[in-house]
């Protein structure tokens, strides 16, 4: 399915990010996380709220002063900020280009990255308008009123044209193992069915929360990283119990430290792919190749499913 062997800048062994999700996020939670990468000089993608949640989503935003200051101390330090749809409920087209103004007034730069959230009505390509055509079929059997409309014209919450003008790159596809370039060879790309509203997709890993993180970067899976010259971009949750209870997750530090002592290339992820490109190119491949990769995940799913039942 295509060449994933890149040579790494100033000869690094492998390629290592995380885009971590804004959820429940507060100065509180995710600080700690954040002062420990810092000290390990791995630099990630943060992605933000504008709006304050209006749905069961909780987190702070960047109209919360110590919020912001927060987020701008991590962007002076070498993060990445990216964004999360402009909050966490339903937001009208007007509300969502103020929202965006806004993100600009505070940060000083539009953002170059966008993560659909959750239920959001302005989310890009969601639900059943998502994935290949398969994925699509499949979804819309499994949940046929999802209903997504950032990219409909016609819709009170489109902002696809302000996306297609700005947002460079989209997250899509999600896999649980740990080489994200050897599970999907051909990301970053052009999907010509969303060229309307999106530019580039990228694909990442599975390290939902502290425990699917945990399991993601077992030093097994490390190594196995590094030997292969791989590229991980880890898509995580880093509100999800890294820090709890006063502390940070006592194995997850142990990891991530394991995996900051390999000589690897720790940069946010725009930057990382914007490096892709530059080796490779974007690609835009067919339809049959997303449908390989969704068809790949349905039956690799359900095959989990059976043995977990099995047991």
């Amino acid at each position: 399915m295509g060449n994933n062997k890149l040579e790494w800048p100033k000869g690094k062994k492998f390629a290592f990010t995380i885009v971590d999700d804004t959820d429940n996020a507060t100065i509180e939670n995710i600080k700690p996380i954040y002062d420990l990468l810092h000290d390990l000089k791995l630099f990630t993608t943060k992605t933000v709220w504008v709006y304050p949640s209006r749905d069961r989503f909780s987190g702070e935003c960047l109209q919360d002063a110590n919020y912001l200051q927060f987020i701008k101390d991590l962007k002076n330090k070498g993060f990445e900020i990216g964004l999360h749809g402009v909050g966490s409920g339903d937001f009208t087209r007007e509300e969502i280009l103020k929202g965006l103004q806004l993100y600009e007034d505070f940060l000083g730069e539009k953002p170059s990255m966008h993560i659909n959230h959750a239920q959001n009505s302005h989310n890009l390509y969601h639900g059943n308008r998502g994935g290949s055509k398969l994925l699509q079929w499949y979804a819309k059997r499994k949940a046929p009123n999802d209903s997504y409309y950032g990219e409909i014209k016609e819709s009170k919450y489109y902002w696809g044209d302000w996306a297609k003008k700005n947002i460079k790159y989209t997250r899509g596809r999600t896999f649980e193992q740990i080489n994200t370039l050897r599970q999907d060879p051909l990301m970053p790309y052009y999907d010509k069915d969303k060229l309307d509203s999106t530019n580039i997709w990228f694909s990442s890993s599975d390290g939902a929360n502290v425990n699917l993180f945990n399991k993601l970067i077992t030093e097994e899976n490390v190594d196995q990283l590094v030997a292969k010259g791989g590229l991980c971009i880890v898509y995580t949750h880093f509100a999800s119990d890294f820090y709890k209870n006063g502390k940070i997750n006592e194995e997850f530090e142990q990891k991530i430290r394991y995996l900051a002592s390999k000589d690897g290339w720790f940069v946010p992820a725009s930057e990382l792919l914007d490096y892709v490109i530059d080796q490779k190119g974007v690609n835009s491949p067919s339809q049959w190749y997303f449908t390989y990769l969704d068809l790949r995940e349905i039956l690799r799913n359900k095959l989990n499913r059976f043995f977990k039942v099995s047991r």
